[in-house]
């Protein structure tokens, strides 16, 4: 068996796996379909696709150049930060900064990146919290006084 099929098998198990425990959490509040259909929604591609990978193994994989890891890398820490910092500045101002940077480290001009994610922040926090119904703080504690 080559390595990708072994990785894939072993990312079928954790799927499945996944996906077998997921159906039966439950909680007391929130949506009526309930928390285990995300687990379905995401288990079950990741079973089909990881599967494919097992009867039909790709070609051979080569690692990414430096600069392409470094970006990943980067791109892995402004996410940390934006979990780090979301509680701290509130929703729209971290995921700002999230937009902002992803699409600066994904190569984006910086003028159009700071727009995107001025435009998309605010937009999310109005889809969540005012349409939705699902309460994020505007502001974090540091801006409370």
């Amino acid at each position: 068996m080559t390595s990708t099929r072994v990785l894939a098998a072993v990312i079928f198990v954790i799927a499945a796996v996944y996906t077998y425990y997921g159906q039966s959490y439950t909680v007391s509040f929130g949506d009526v379909l309930g928390p285990s259909v995300f687990t379905l929604i995401v288990g079950i591609p990741a079973m089909l696709l990881s599967g494919s990978l097992v009867v039909f193994p790709g070609g051979g994989v080569e690692w990414a150049g430096r600069a392409h890891l470094v970006r990943q890398a980067i791109a892995i820490a402004v996410l940390l930060g934006y979990a780090w910092l979301l509680k701290p500045l509130g929703f729209p101002l971290a995921t700002f900064g999230l937009i902002s940077a992803l699409a600066i480290v994904l190569g984006g001009n910086a003028v159009k990146s700071l727009v995107l994610g001025a435009a998309m922040s605010l937009t999310l926090w109005v889809l969540f919290d005012q349409i939705l119904g699902l309460p994020l703080a505007f502001l974090g504690y540091l801006f409370r006084g």
